[in-house]
């Protein structure tokens, strides 16, 4: 598939636009909803099927999330149980550190889930939830997509301050 040249241009140094995190049993959402819109919008996507087995898992996930400009997780139900979704989240919040950015956007697939999500609380502190219409009508997930792309956009524009910029902050005032 061709990917739109505006999208090209904003991958930058990445080799993915985005990561894409979910547990086995979110698989048919994945399938049907959030990969076509994703392909859809012009993202190259890597997801946890374009893992090899048989590789490092560790490394394979952390080099693949340094390569990639934003990390979506979509919870749903199985998060709470998976090994992968807990490196993940690690992972993520590393780099997110070395960045020194927001890097994730978590999509509340089935909200009833997220308080049994190992990582959860290092991925609550964001301002970046955004809830699927899984009942909604057309018009709902309509604007669920609108808005997904531009909060997936405005991501890559969010400085997050850790206790290293503060401090450089603090000094440069002196």
């Amino acid at each position: 598939m061709d990917i739109p040249s505006f999208k090209i241009k904003m991958i930058g140094r990445y080799k993915y636009h985005v990561y894409l995190a979910y547990s086995y049993e979110g698989q048919e959402f994945i399938a049907d909803n959030v990969l076509p819109k994703l392909s859809e919008l012009g993202y190259k996507v890597f997801s946890q099927e374009d893992i090899i087995p048989g590789l490092n898992l560790c490394s394979v996930i952390r080099k693949s999330i340094h390569v990639s400009r934003y990390v979506l997780f979509v919870v749903s139900s199985g998060c709470e149980d998976s090994n992968e979704w807990c490196i993940v989240v690690h992972m993520a919040n590393e780099e997110a550190i070395q960045r020194r950015k927001h890097i994730t956007l978590v999509l509340l697939y089935d909200y009833n889930c997220v308080d049994g999500i190992p990582g959860a609380d290092k991925l609550i502190h964001q301002d970046y939830f955004m809830e699927f219409p899984r009942h909604g009508s057309d018009h709902e997930v309509t604007a669920f997509w609108t808005d997904f792309e531009h909060k997936l956009i405005s991501i890559d524009n969010s400085a997050i301050e850790t206790s290293m910029t503060c401090l450089a902050t603090n000094t440069e005032r002196f």
